[in-house]
């Protein structure tokens, strides 16, 4: 499965999941495959105006995490690749075989290097893998102190 197929699948499940944060949900880059100079992704923009990115990535040393129970708040990389964990142990893709929530080595608070869920290591139904790194931008404006959607549930 190509890099690009991945993000189909991750594009779908984020635009239909109905998270009242989420205002839209794009593609950019134009790499077929990680590594390159156009890295391919999924884009995520809140209502908030912050953006958090899954892109293909290449990374020496990851560390599979537990899926946590809850949501991250406020670090947006963290919270994307959980979400995106979330949708995929929801729905279940018949494409994808597995995947799990990754810290990747020297990434993460300086408390929490190489600790904190800053991508995804999806495998597919053939056998191929890919590794999703998880980015974000800020808001124009402070993000609340606590997480504004703390009792939304995912609908299978």
């Amino acid at each position: 499965m190509r890099l690009g197929e991945v993000l189909d699948v991750i594009e779908r499940l984020m635009t239909a999941s109905g998270h009242p944060e989420i205002a839209a949900v794009s593609r950019y880059g134009a790499d077929a495959v990680a590594g390159g100079p156009s890295p391919a992704g999924v884009r995520v923009r809140y209502t908030s105006g912050a953006e958090a990115y899954l892109w293909g990535a290449i990374w020496p040393g990851e560390n599979v995490l537990p899926t946590p129970d809850v949501l991250p708040w406020p670090a947006r990389a963290d919270r994307i690749a959980v979400f995106t964990a979330r949708l995929l142990d929801a729905a279940r893709p018949a494409a994808l075989s597995e995947w799990h929530v990754v810290a990747l080595d020297g990434l993460g608070p300086p408390d929490a290097r190489g600790k904190a869920p800053r991508g995804l290591r999806i495998v597919a139904a053939d056998g191929t893998s890919v590794l999703l790194r998880a980015t974000a931008a800020g808001a124009p404006m402070p993000e609340p102190a606590e997480d504004p959607y703390p009792d939304w549930k995912i609908e299978a």
